[in-house]
């Protein structure tokens, strides 16, 4: 993973143009299709940039009793913005030791009248010398009393004799904090998580539980760790193992670990990055893990059949005896990851991700219920492919399919080593007549592959789940997906239901562009040019017809300035789409 690049990426503006209008319902009528009108900022208003870079999504607060939209700053400023105005009504500055920096790139968490946000303290511009968490109260706009900031450190045991400690320096906040209902009155856990923004060494995939009800009653606030790789020895330190299998598991996907609600308790699914897999050391790198509260992690793989474990290339009957462990693989029939480089030439699959930076914890996991079927997750992979496992053992996978090709063209940009089709995204899950619908942003730095949405529909064959291809959007057939999606800056996608009929449609942006696409067919019905570029990662909020992104100049330093756009989602004008 190489957070960095996805972020200082300076991009290419995309001119397009807005096709609002009608089109047919399939019945000679015509339904009302969205338009996009810029609510704020004006362009060239002085109100159009805030004062630092943005990093983490925007979301939907309440403070005394009204709506927000809250903007996280990198520099642990926080304002309330008025949903239909853009006015920052009020702000509140996290606290930095003095003479010490502070950064915040991590989305916040919402429980209640409250929020939870990661605080990395720095030494100097970047060098990073803790990490904290705190707790916000909405209502009284500052920091909540009852919840002391809690510094984040830990010891685990190694794999041998040696402990591994939590280390700030090779420790990076990007994944979304998250929230675990309590039972009872119990409020709950916070979950913050850890990877390494260049995986310079050493450095490995931390998750800390936050008890709220022990912190807030002045106990112990950290109730659990969880290490993905306790390795006490990474050659070589201080320099980047991006693309070797040493250590790591990285947990940074910008949408974060995710909640799978189980009764009155749930499951914590965690995607790691690139890294060492060894499950004979508990190393769990390039995999997806599943936890409960406490996180203390048992894969529940047979021993027998893992007894004999080769890291390169890893037993089908181990992976597939894992309870609680996903390892990505091919099927029989795919096609072997050969790029056209050679990179990969006489490596194994697991080897060629190592070598690729193929993090698949890129991507956080998404839960779908399959009616008259089992509950499965859908993972997408950094090799452009859309990975279905079955949730109840997840060892089992349903299907696998790749999306997007390996780069192919000799002498096109696709040659370099970071190539990667899908990152720091989660598949948006919605349904068409009754048939869950998955879709997933792909983007090509080369010039002659297609890219852009795919949408997956899972469907079942004989009892079980498998994914069928839906559409692409724009279609991978046209010149214009060899246009768009040319860079990681990519937001996640968002779905709203418009008019009278509540047809869904999914938005995206790609560097300074908003597409807005039917999702029955993946017509592109709306293009909209945005005032600056948006980041990896992030997630629009839709809120009362209203969507809000947020974009940044510049890189996440002191340079950089982030702005939020809001556009309303409109009632259609009278053109035709083509």
């Amino acid at each position: 993973m190489r957070y960095c690049k996805f972020l200082l990426l300076a991009g290419f503006c995309i001119l397009c143009a807005c096709s609002p209008g009608q089109a047919d319902d399939g019945s000679g009528g015509e339904v009302s299709i969205p338009s996009l009108t810029r609510i704020f900022p004006q362009k060239g208003g002085s109100n159009q940039l805030f004062p630092a870079s943005i990093v983490a999504s925007p979301l939907l607060v309440w403070s005394r009793g009204e709506p927000f939209v809250l903007v996280t700053m990198t520099n642990g400023l926080i304002m309330g913005v008025h949903p239909k105005t853009g006015e920052r009504i009020f702000e509140i500055r996290l606290p930095a030791p003095e003479g010490r920096q502070q950064q915040v790139t991590a989305t916040p968490v919402r429980f209640g009248n409250k929020i939870a946000l990661a605080q990395q303290i720095l030494a100097g511009e970047s060098t990073r010398i803790g990490h904290r968490v705190a707790i916000v109260d909405l209502d009284q706009r500052r920091l909540d009393p009852t919840f002391p900031i809690v510094e984040l450190h830990a010891e685990k045991t190694g794999v041998g004799t040696e402990v591994i400690a939590f280390n700030p320096p090779t420790a990076f906040s990007r994944a979304a904090l998250v929230h675990g209902v309590g039972a009872g009155d119990h409020p709950g856990y916070v979950y913050a998580s850890f990877g390494d923004p260049l995986d310079i060494q050493p450095w490995h995939g931390w998750v800390f539980e936050l008890d709220l009800g022990a912190w807030q009653s002045g106990g112990e606030a950290i109730s659990g760790v969880l290490l993905t790789t306790p390795e006490d020895h990474c050659p070589v330190e201080g320099q980047s193992g991006a693309s070797s299998s040493i250590c790591g598991g990285g947990v940074w996907a910008p949408a974060g670990p995710q909640i799978h609600a189980m009764g009155n308790s749930f499951d914590l699914l965690v995607p790691t990055g690139n890294g060492q897999l060894d499950l004979a050391r508990r190393d769990y790198a390039q995999t997806l893990v599943r936890v409960g509260p406490g996180l203390e992690f048992d894969p529940r793989c047979d021993e027998k059949l893992c007894k004999a474990f080769n890291p390169g290339d890893p037993d089908l009957a181990c992976l597939e005896s894992c309870v609680n462990l996903f390892v990505p693989r091919l099927q029989p029939g795919d096609d072997e990851l050969r790029p056209a480089s050679g990179v990969c030439d006489n490596k194994t699959f697991w080897e060629c991700l190592n070598k690729l930076d193929y993090d698949f914890g890129a991507n956080a996991p998404a839960i779908v219920a399959v009616p008259n079927g089992p509950t499965v997750y859908v993972q997408p992979g950094k090799e452009g492919a859309v990975y279905l496992i079955d949730a109840e053992r997840m060892g089992t996978l349903y299907d696998r399919e790749q999306v997007a090709g390996l780069c192919d063209a000799p002498g096109d940009e696709c040659e370099k080593s970071l190539a990667e089709m899908i990152t720091a995204t989660q598949p948006a899950v919605t349904e068409i007549d009754g048939t869950p619908v998955v879709i997933v942003p792909t983007y090509r730095r080369d010039k002659t592959q297609p890219a852009g949405l795919v949408a997956l529909k899972i469907v079942l064959e004989n009892g079980k789940p498998r994914l069928e291809p839906f559409w692409q959007a724009p279609d991978f057939s046209t010149q214009e997906s060899r246009q768009y999606f040319r860079s990681p800056r990519s937001t996640r996608v968002a779905l709203a239901p418009f008019g009278a009929a509540n047809e869904v449609y999914a938005w995206v942006a790609s560097l300074n562009t908003i597409l807005g696409v039917r999702v029955r067919d993946g017509q592109i019905i709306t293009r909209q040019k945005l005032l600056s570029l948006v980041l990896p990662g992030i997630l629009p909020l839709i809120h009362d017809g209203v969507l809000y992104i947020q974009t940044n100049r510049g890189g996440r330093g002191k340079e950089g300035r982030g702005g939020l756009e809001a556009y309303a989602i409109g009632a259609a004008l009278n053109t035709t789409l083509d």
